[in-house]
């Protein structure tokens, strides 16, 4: 019950607000200035929402449990596209306790240090993607790269790199995926091994840094959020070493004990 009001929330509010943009309250002016203060209310409001919503869909506690029935054929899809780059199962297809839950078939790459990951949102209208994570040693770091536009909508925390390809196909991305760990690696920053074993831990582990990261940003996070949800890009958007600041980034994160 509880995850199908986390679905049809946002929908909710955003119908809400938008019956109020437009049928505004009889106590506000009428007229440019009546105009002006209902936007304004609405723009604060939505960005509050936005705000909760991320600070909330991560919770204290996120379990992995495993799910049962009939595959899901565009996870199937993805997951025949990975065996065919070397990738193997790691575990699933899990329940991930996020808010909405989302469903998640995990990967590892025997000859690289590459986590994989097949996904669907429990969103309306629900999203099915994949992503390829590596860690750096010694840092709460990591390279994500997605091919989804929406990877890259909530600002990425300190030491979190980036590389969003929108469209991109699976080959692709993996390969791009390898580049930027190249371009890490001749920086000095030595990538993590990872295992089948090691999934679970590292990536309850990852969701814990970015909800602590969300909880302490969640209102720049949200008006971020908006303005790049509306152009669909953001600053992670190509390969890394392109990546408008990325020196920047780069000694930040080398700053990190």
């Amino acid at each position: 019950m509880k995850n199908a009001v986390y679905k049809i929330l946002p929908i909710a509010v955003g119908l809400s607000l938008g019956w109020i943009l437009f049928h505004p309250p009889a106590w506000i002016p009428s007229g440019p200035a009546g105009t002006i203060i209902i936007a304004a209310a609405v723009f604060v409001l939505l960005v509050g929402f936005i705000a909760v919503n991320i600070a909330t869909s991560l919770p204290a506690e996120i379990k992995l449990q495993p799910l049962g029935g009939p595959p899901d054929p565009a996870i199937e899809y993805l997951s025949r596209e990975l065996g065919a780059l070397g990738f193997e199962e790691a575990g699933g297809p899990f329940l991930v306790g996020i808010r909405p839950a989302a469903v998640l078939t995990a990967f590892v790459h025997p000859g690289e240090r590459v986590y994989a990951s097949v996904f669907r949102t429990g969103t309306v209208p629900a999203v099915t993607s994949y992503d390829f994570v590596s860690i750096l040693e010694g840092r709460p770091a990591g390279l994500t790269t997605t091919s989804n536009w929406r990877g890259g909508t909530v600002p990425a925390g300190p030491g979190e790199f980036r590389q969003v390809l929108p469209a991109a196909g699976v080959r692709q991305a993996f390969e791009t995926h390898l580049k930027g760990l190249a371009w890490l690696q001749s920086r000095n920053l030595r990538v993590k091994k990872v295992s089948a074993a090691s999934f679970a831990a590292d990536f309850l582990e990852a969701l814990g840094i970015q909800r602590e990261h969300y909880r302490r940003t969640a209102l720049r996070s949200a008006f971020v959020a908006l303005g790049r949800t509306l152009i669909k890009r953001s600053p992670e958007h190509g390969p890394l070493a392109g990546q408008r600041g990325i020196e920047e980034k780069l000694r930040r994160v080398r700053s990190q004990v």
